[in-house]
Formats: structure tokens, sequence, C-alpha cells
């Protein structure tokens, strides 16, 4: 799997993407598929167009392009990475496409260099800070949670900003009075109610990034409901807490059934081990729930002039992809994530289509400012969730 010999895995797997497309699906297609994992969009009207994504990479070239840019940035101690990252981001935009054209990543490396350069300060200050004192390392997470908003904006700006689609650019309007106002105080409202606001929080946090963007002239909004993240997040913790206990539960069952029902005693290795297995798979089930949840909640609530988005994620379909890439990846060292990489990227174009009113090209160009990548960087590296 080491990405040199998978052009047959690729052909089949895009010979499955073309039969996809190429049924050309009808409105009712889209509908019924939304539904499926419990989103159910307005149908369309009968004059709307709808464009399936569909990506179009190879695992064999993204493989050259991510052994390349793994060693250069080896070579010179990271200093290629910002190089790498734009190299890799362009390929898998450009194979990217709806209605036959791919997006364009214009970012500089330069400047994602010298925003790496100041995060890597910030995380090095953070995980250096408590070896020369507790109270160093927590003022500096303190001033990284106060600095959350303004890498949420500038990030979201920085990343829009250099993505473009048929020469046409993305821009994020969203201002740092908005940003603060929902990070940190939706945020400080979600942690004082011990996370029973998280939902809402999140939902307005959703609405926030996808509703300030905007495609040229034309604005995203915005109708993501609160109701569906707080069903989301009760159904993930009602079976989080159903798998412990159901976890618990096989570990008593097993020590009893193999005559060990002392309180010292453990169960069998075999069932132990049974246990543990199954107990993570539903671990990740629910967490693939959640990802695939999340992503159809916000993309079909995302609404751009006279286009719509229609995803449709399905929970087994993403369990089955991160299980076997993780596997993957840990068995071959690394080296299948290319290609891991590629499955993902084609399964999620494969599950979006575009639904437009009206042709795509009655959206117009706006004049457009610079962005910073140090907040982007930072965001990347401190795992501040900002993407849509």
């Amino acid at each position: 799997m080491s990405g040199i010999d998978t052009d047959a895995a690729d052909a089949a797997a895009d010979a499955d993407t073309a039969a996809a497309v190429a049924r050309d699906p009808t409105r009712a297609e889209v509908q019924a598929a939304a539904i499926v994992d419990g989103d159910a969009p307005a149908a369309p009207g009968s004059a709307d167009h709808l464009h399936p994504f569909q990506f179009t990479g190879r695992t064999s070239v993204y493989f050259r392009i991510w052994i390349v840019s793994l060693a250069l940035s080896v070579l010179t101690l990271g200093i290629y990475s910002a190089w790498g990252k734009v190299r890799k981001k362009r390929y898998l935009f450009d194979h990217t496409r709806v209605d036959g054209s791919g997006f364009e990543f214009r970012g500089s490396p330069a400047a994602i260099l010298r925003g790496r350069i100041i995060a890597l300060v910030l995380f090095g200050g953070i995980a250096l800070g408590g070896h020369v004192m507790i109270e160093l390392r927590l003022a500096l997470i303190a001033v990284l949670i106060l600095l959350t908003p303004w890498i949420a904006v500038a990030s979201a700006r920085f990343n829009a900003r250099n993505t473009f689609y048929r020469n046409v650019g993305f821009d994020f309007d969203g201002t740092l009075r908005e940003s603060i106002k929902v990070f940190l105080g939706f945020g400080a409202i979600a942690l004082v109610t011990l996370g029973l606001a998280y939902p809402w929080f999140r939902a307005r946090r959703a609405r926030f990034i996808a509703g300030r963007h905007r495609f040229g002239a034309t604005p995203f909004t915005s109708d993501v409901e609160t109701g569906d993240f707080v069903l989301m997040y009760l159904f993930s913790g009602l079976a989080l807490v159903a798998c412990v206990g159901l976890f618990f539960g096989a570990m008593v069952i097993a020590a009893v059934m193999g005559g060990r029902a002392e309180p010292d005693a453990g169960p069998p290795l075999p069932a132990f081990y049974a246990v543990i297995v199954l107990l993570y798979g539903s671990y990740l089930v629910i967490f693939a729930f959640m990802r695939a949840r999340t992503q159809n909640l916000i993309a079909n609530g995302t609404v751009i002039g006279p286009l719509r988005l229609r995803s449709t994620l399905r929970t087994p379909w993403l369990a089955w992809l991160y299980l076997t890439n993780v596997l993957a990846v840990i068995g071959s060292i690394g080296l299948a994530t290319p290609w891991a990489v590629v499955r993902l990227a084609r399964y999620r174009a494969r599950t979006l289509v575009l639904v437009a009113a009206a042709p795509l090209g009655t959206l117009m160009s706006a004049p457009r400012g610079s962005a910073s990548a140090t907040a982007a960087e930072v965001s990347d590296l401190f795992d501040v969730d900002v993407a849509l």
C-alpha cells in the first residue's frame, strides 16, 4: 500500500465514482439519500441543476508529492514543510471538481512558513513552560485561549482568500468582535453549564464560520438548526454511555462464564480482548457518526446565493474508511498515508452535490484583500477546530 502500485485500486475506485456521476442523480435521489442520515432538505425546484462533486486524484501521483515533501522537510529541518503543504493542497484542490472545473489554492509558502514559525514559538513556549514553572505554562495556555477568536477569523480568512474556483475567489468577512462573542462568550456559557450548552455553542460557531464566507460578491448564509446539534450530541452521549455500560457488563459476564467471579480475578484473556475490540469499534462508529452528521448539517445548511450544498455522508462507510485507513497507515509505518488521504477525499466528493437554481457563471467576483498565514498555522498546530 506504498503508493507505488496503486493505479489498479484507483481505477476501481474511479470507476465507482464515474458510475455515480454518470447517473446524474435525480432530485429525488439526493433528497432520499439525505433523509437516510436524518437530513431532510427542502426539495429542489424543477429548474434546479445538480452538479455532483468529483475527486479525480490518484494515489500514485499524490504519493510522489507526499514522499518528496516529507524527505525535503526532514533534510531542511522542517523549512520545506510549508512548500510541501502548498504542493499537497494544490493537488487536492485541483482534483476536487464540480461542473468540470477544479478548485485552486494560491497560498504563499513563504507566508505559511512565517506563520508556522510563530506557531512553533507559541507551542514551544507552552511545552517548555511546564519545565520552568507550571504558572508560566498556565499563563501561555490562557493567552492561547484569548487568541482563539483571532485565530478563528484570521485562519478562515487566509484559507478563503487563497481558494479560487473558475478564477473567482472566496473570502471571509467575519469580524474579531463577532468571533470574541462566539468563541469566548458562548464558549464560556458552554463551560459553566458543564457542557449542557455545548450543542448550542457548536451550532452558533458553525453558523458564524459558514455564514460569514462569500464567493466573489455572493455571500454565504447558514440556516443550521440548534436542535439538530442537540439531537446529535444527545444520541452520541447516550450511545457512549451504553457502550461503557455494555463493556463492564460484558466483563462481568466473561468473568462469571470463565469461573472467575472473585473480585480480584479478571476475565479470560480471549474474552477480555474481544470486549476491548468491540468497545473501541463502538467508539469508532460513534466518532464517524458525529463527523458525518456534523458535516451533513453544516453543508446542508449552507446557502450561496442561488446555490445550495447537499451532503450525504454515511456513518457506516465513514467508519469503514477510518478503520481501514488507520490499519493501513499503522501496518505500512505511515507509507499508506497518501492512499488514506485520497480515499477519504474521493468519498467526501462522491457524497457532495451542488444544487444550482441559476447557472454557476452568474456569481460575480468582488474586490479582495490580503490575509495572514500566521493564524492558519496556529490553528493547524493547536488543533483549533474552525473548519467547515
